[in-house]
């Protein structure tokens, strides 16, 4: 394979991304929902409550009129607990992730992945559905560290990687991704197969949306 050498490093989110978790994540939510006796969600509901990190989206998934300090408090360790409980028993990769991840590494491209799924969550994920991926590094949501669109790990990224900003492409599904890469003055790309679209994408200022993961390859 011919490989580009306009980039050196590339930063990939998680879900939406690399891995199709939205029913998983729907499950957990809407379990949790009912835990508390509240109304489930239909599954594509939740692809606007993502992105934020697990706390952004107990409170998006919450009726609007239970949306107290109090209710709040109590929902989020039952929707953590929901997700612990259901964590890789619904996801799977996107077709096609495992083969371009492979083309990228054969193209000596330095490849770590950023989350602000809960970092545990990220690691578990990772490790069961990827694990034959040598990521540089893998990161999820972690207590007292900015998550996205702050590009503090981004950059932190990279510099480990031992590539400039501009040599890095950040790679997500959501507004928030292509925000952290902007932040962070990476090259963004949108996944646009992922859980919000092209249009979310392009609005955010994304560099290049893809529409499959196979177009990845392109970037080669």
């Amino acid at each position: 394979m011919e490989c580009s050498l306009d980039f050196s490093a590339v930063i990939f989110d998680l879900d939406g991304t690399l891995l199709d978790t939205l029913g998983e994540i729907a499950a957990a939510g809407n379990a949790a929902l009912t835990r508390m006796g509240f109304q489930p969600h239909p599954v594509d509901a939740y692809r606007t409550f993502v992105g934020a990190g697990a706390k952004k989206l107990a409170w998006r998934a919450l009726p609007e009129d239970k949306r107290t300090d109090e209710v709040y408090e109590t929902f989020v360790p039952v929707l953590l607990e929901e997700f612990d409980k259901g964590l890789n028993t619904i996801a799977k990769p996107y077709a096609g992730i495992p083969e371009v991840l492979a083309d990228f590494a054969s193209c000596g491209k330095k490849m770590a992945v950023l989350s602000n799924k809960p970092h545990e969550f990220t690691i578990e994920a990772v490790n069961k559905f990827l694990p034959d991926v040598d990521f540089f590094e893998v990161y999820g949501g972690r207590k007292d560290v900015p998550l996205k669109p702050e590009p503090d790990v981004a950059l932190e990224l990279a510099k480990a990687m031992g590539a400039a900003p501009q040599q890095t492409l950040f790679i997500g599904d959501s507004d928030v991704d292509i925000k952290t890469g902007i932040n962070a003055g990476m090259i963004s790309i949108g996944a646009g197969w992922g859980f919000r679209g092209e249009s979310e994408l392009v609005k955010a200022g994304a560099n290049i949306v893809l529409d499959t993961p196979a177009d990845l390859v392109s970037l080669l």
